[in-house]
């Protein structure tokens, strides 16, 4: 058994995990696992990047009858002014309160959900901070991730998918 931080981990030229100092191959199954998973979530985010996943707003083809009848048969002049809305500085403060607090409460159950996925690779953090023991086996993986690569990857599909 080795005991190796994430800065002690390389692939070699084949894609075998291995230890930088020794450059024997190693394997952690819980950190392998997390591996796989993030090269997932990661190269999910990449491919829903850039892409739409929202319905554009519909036009009502009734009410845009409506609305050209009803400009056609409008005849009537005006004579004053509509008022203007006044401003007010407590209104305005408000609003503001109001939409912060939507904001907030949405913000929240992102936030949650994210933390509640990135859970899921407590083991990669673990090997980032601190360390853990990796015993002699051969495992071979595409790319090595880090937490802060997944983090990324995981609001990117938080937003796209929600």
């Amino acid at each position: 058994m080795e005991f190796l931080t994430a800065k002690q981990l390389e692939l070699n030229a084949a894609g075998y995990l291995i230890s930088k100092d020794s450059k024997k191959p190693v394997t952690h199954v819980d950190f392998v696992k997390q591996q796989q998973s993030a090269e997932y979530i990661v190269k999910l985010a990449e491919a829903i990047k850039d892409k739409n996943f929202k319905c554009g707003k519909v036009d009502n083809l009734q009410a845009i009858k409506a609305s050209v009848m009803a400009a056609i048969n409008d005849t009537a002049k005006s004579y004053v002014s509509a008022p203007s809305k006044p401003t007010s500085k407590v209104q305005d403060e408000l609003v503001k309160y109001a939409l912060d607090f939507v904001n907030y409460e949405d913000s929240k159950v992102e936030t949650a959900r994210i933390n509640e996925i990135m859970n899921e690779y407590n083991k990669i953090d673990d090997v980032e901070s601190v360390g853990d023991y990796f015993s002699e086996g051969v495992v071979k993986l595409n790319a090595i991730y880090n937490i802060k690569t997944i983090l990324a990857a995981v609001k990117i599909t938080a937003e796209k998918l929600k």
